[in-house]
């Protein structure tokens, strides 16, 4: 495989449409692109990777007389050049699963597993995006030793920690606590990183409070500077009292 440049037509098209079977995304789906990928930008940015989504990356799937563009959900990379991006440069790849039709899933989840362990992705996550599925997250490790991703198991804490975007974490929240788009939290070296109007909320919130409180404390200065205006004039010094 070759790390061509892309070429300029490769970039155009509906983002996240799939013109092979026909067939555009879930707004689930779309939701969870925003909500998810903005949060995985500011890790990238944290850890000095590019992020890229349904961009086009080089794969030679196994099935194919040759290389191949095809165009990940979502994905991070040590390389700062899109323009020739190649499967083997990836270090997470990330499918929100379609699963309005059998072949679309088999797509998203076997098939493209498949490629991205052809070209040995370190990790690759499953998400799946509708509100009333069951299922959240399924997230896989390469095995180098075997050649094939094993699924890892969600840990007790709920929180799946990646091996190769060290202080990267993935939280599942409880399925009571689903939003529409939204099943998981990310946490990169201990801090949660929010969406953006979730961070604006809250620090209006903290905004909010501190003017109570200096409020609060200014009318408790008045009042004790009245009462001690009044001791005065009773001839009663208000530090004696």
């Amino acid at each position: 495989m070759r790390p061509l440049v892309h070429p300029p037509e490769s970039m155009e098209g509906i983002p996240y449409y799939d013109e092979e079977l026909d067939m555009a995304q879930s707004l689930a789906h779309s939701q969870t692109i925003r909500s998810l990928g903005s949060l995985l930008d500011r890790v990238a940015a944290a850890a000095g990777l590019l992020a890229v989504s349904d961009n086009p990356v080089w794969y030679w799937p196994p099935d194919a007389p040759q290389q191949k563009a095809l165009y990940p959900d979502y994905a991070l990379t040590a390389n700062p050049d899109a323009s020739r991006l190649m499967a083997t440069e990836l270090v997470l790849a990330v499918e929100v699963v379609s699963t309005a039709k059998p072949v679309k899933e088999a797509k998203d989840t076997v098939k493209m597993r498949d490629y991205n362990a052809a070209h040995g992705v370190p990790e690759f996550l499953l998400i799946y995006p509708e509100p009333d599925d069951p299922r959240s997250v399924v997230w896989h490790r390469y095995d180098a030793r075997r050649g094939r991703y094993q699924v890892v198991r969600l840990p007790a804490n709920q929180r799946y920690r990646s091996v190769a975007i060290p202080g990267l974490e993935v939280e599942v929240l409880p399925q009571s606590a689903w939003q529409f788009g939204r099943k998981v939290r990310v946490w990169f070296e201990g801090v949660e990183f929010r969406e953006a109007a979730a961070e604006a909320a809250r620090a209006e919130q903290e905004h909010a409070r501190a003017e109570q409180e200096a409020q609060a404390r200014q009318a408790a200065e008045q009042r004790a500077a009245r009462l001690a205006e009044r001791l005065r004039a009773m001839g009663i010094d208000p530090s004696e009292a």
